[in-house]
């Protein structure tokens, strides 16, 4: 597939609505992981930064469509 295809797909198929709920999904293991790595001794400060922006800005952007749409 050549870039436009893809570019093309991505338009037709990826509504807001399902960006912002892969957000969500990512970002709640991402988040837990990063919480038991901060307890534990590890690298956990980064996952829970990426988690928790990805967890919240998931939830904005659902909190913010509109209804019935």
């Amino acid at each position: 597939m050549d870039g436009r295809s893809i570019t093309a797909w991505a338009r037709r198929n990826i509504t807001e609505r399902r960006l912002a709920v892969a957000m969500v999904i990512a970002g709640t293991p991402t988040t837990l992981a990063g919480v038991a790595l901060y307890v534990l001794p590890g690298p956990g400060f980064p996952f829970l930064v990426i988690g928790l922006s990805l967890l919240i800005t998931g939830l904005a952007m659902l909190g913010a469509a509109r209804k019935g749409t």
